[in-house]
């Protein structure tokens, strides 16, 4: 009966060790020892010390290690170098002011009204660049990624896309009546480059580190489209103007109707951006510094974006 307890209590021993093991160098520097006590030797290896006392009494002690990567779990492990905030799954909502900073607009500008709750932006980030700076906690950030911005508009308004500048008008049924719309939306999709200066406090174990970061993100514009979705089909709707006037028309077969176009906005951009979090957790806001459209071909606009990470890496 002892010699299967022991044999019991050893086998456990070296389970626990097997798992517990941090890395290939720890156990090299590991130590193992033996120590005969009353007939029973006692067994010491790494943070395991198996013990007997009396007859049929064995203790198997654990002892914590700091720098066990418990089971090299990803969100345990220490990397011991900087790692900055930028690769991941962002999802926020945008918009734009005008050149007063609000987005109150006058009555030939109703068409840029936005419905904020829907105007979403997504962020795709799957490169990320690394520079260590300061002692592992100052750093310089960059990489690559895609910027999908969808302006949601409360209006129902029809941009039209090869005219000289930027023009908007309403669309309207025969009885002029506004059109029942459920989607009527502007999509812009970038290419971003960023450079983030960061500061974090604790660079070994990622999910236990504060960080923040300043900085800007340059982008390049990939294409542009606007959207509608309209309730009815079979349907012509009329172009009206800010003085009521029916200048075309628009036939209307098919629910859903998709227009690729530049739009007069600007091919480039530049946001300046602030990233704050806890461990995975990243909150950002992004202001752009550059007018969203060309110069003396649209209103004077200014976009912004504000937002988490939802899986970061």
């Amino acid at each position: 009966m002892k010699k299967i307890k022991l044999t019991t209590g050893l086998l456990l021993s070296l389970l626990i060790v097997l798992f517990f093991t941090p890395s290939s160098q720890a156990q090299s520097d590991s130590i193992t020892k033996e120590k005969t006590h009353r007939g029973h030797k006692d067994f010491y290896m790494n943070n395991i010390r198996v013990q007997h006392h009396g007859k049929d009494t064995t203790i198997v002690i654990i002892h914590h290690d700091h720098h066990s990567d418990m089971g090299r779990c990803p969100f345990m492990s220490r990397k011991g170098k900087y790692n900055g905030h930028w690769a991941g799954i962002e999802l926020g909502w945008n918009g734009y002011v005008n050149d007063s900073h609000n987005m109150t607009f006058p009555s030939n500008q109703k068409y840029l009204d936005l419905n904020t709750s829907r105007s979403m932006t997504v962020n795709l980030n799957p490169v990320e660049l690394n520079l260590n700076l300061v002692k592992n906690h100052f750093g310089l950030t960059s990489g690559l990624g895609f910027t999908f911005n969808n302006y949601y508009f409360s209006n129902s308004t029809l941009l039209i896309h090869d005219s000289a500048t930027l023009v908007a008008y309403k669309l309207v049924d025969q009885n002029g009546v506004k059109a029942d719309m459920k989607v009527n939306k502007l999509t812009v999709v970038w290419l971003t480059v960023p450079l983030l200066l960061e500061y974090q406090t604790n660079s070994g174990i990622r999910w236990n580190s504060f960080h923040f970061s300043l900085g800007v993100i340059g982008g390049v514009r990939l294409c542009a489209y606007t959207k509608q979705q309209f309730y009815s089909r079979y349907t012509t709707y009329y172009l009206q103007d800010d003085n009521g006037q029916n200048i075309g028309s628009v036939y209307v077969d098919n629910r859903y109707t998709r227009t690729q176009s530049q739009y007069h906005l600007n091919p480039f951009k530049l946001d300046a951006t602030m990233r704050i979090g806890w461990s995975f957790l990243n909150i950002f806001v992004n202001y752009s510094v550059t007018e969203m459209f060309q110069k003396d071909q649209g209103p004077i606009l200014y976009p912004w974006a504000v937002g988490i990470t939802l899986c970061g890496w």
